[in-house]
């Protein structure tokens, strides 16, 4: 095969220049697209779209192109950040006042609360002391009505002496139980 100076550029130099065309279309085409996909970033639920000097917000959805080197849609409002910051930020303020009024009334409950059981605390002391000088008057009683039933005895049935020891003895057992019973305070 003879191989002549014309017939080399054809099959050679055109070859390898097409490849060299085709090669700088496909890195441009890769750039582009790239670069398109580079100007939206995902952040907390929104995308975030770059501009030449500003960016906007998709809030909703954000569908990407399915064509090289085209921005994708949005499917939502478009927003630029003051705007969304100006929005989130009354958003916040509303929140918090709502979570104040939450907590003012749980402070006013726990007030309220806290009274009633101060009222129950004073209520308990009073019941106990009540109870206390009861159990007392109760006791003094009882010691009382038994001492002088005792000694009320006929002067004839306290004139045997075992018998005046025994009744002696089963005075002082009962009052003793009455003391186990109802001690003094």
């Amino acid at each position: 095969m003879i191989i002549t100076k014309s017939n080399h550029w054809i099959t050679g130099g055109f070859v390898k220049r097409l490849i060299s065309v085709a090669a700088v279309w496909l890195v441009f085409i890769i750039v582009c697209t790239s670069s398109v996909r580079a100007q939206t970033q995902d952040i907390g639920g929104y995308t975030f779209i770059r501009g030449g000097s500003s960016s906007i917000i998709c809030v909703g959805r954000w569908v990407p192109s399915t064509e090289p080197g085209r921005p994708g849609v949005c499917e939502g409002q478009l927003a630029d950040p003051s705007q969304l910051t100006a929005v989130s930020t009354r958003q916040t303020a509303d929140k918090l006042d709502q979570l104040l009024l939450v907590l003012q009334f749980i402070d006013q409950k726990l007030a309220d609360n806290s009274a009633q059981i101060e009222r129950l605390i004073e209520a308990t002391v009073n019941t106990q002391a009540a109870l206390s000088q009861q159990t007392e008057q109760v006791g003094e009683l009882m010691h009382d009505t038994i001492s002088s039933r005792v000694d009320a005895l006929s002067k004839r049935v306290l004139a045997n002496d075992t018998f005046k020891k025994e009744l002696e003895k089963l005075k002082q057992e009962i009052l003793a139980d009455i003391k186990k019973l109802y001690p003094a305070p």
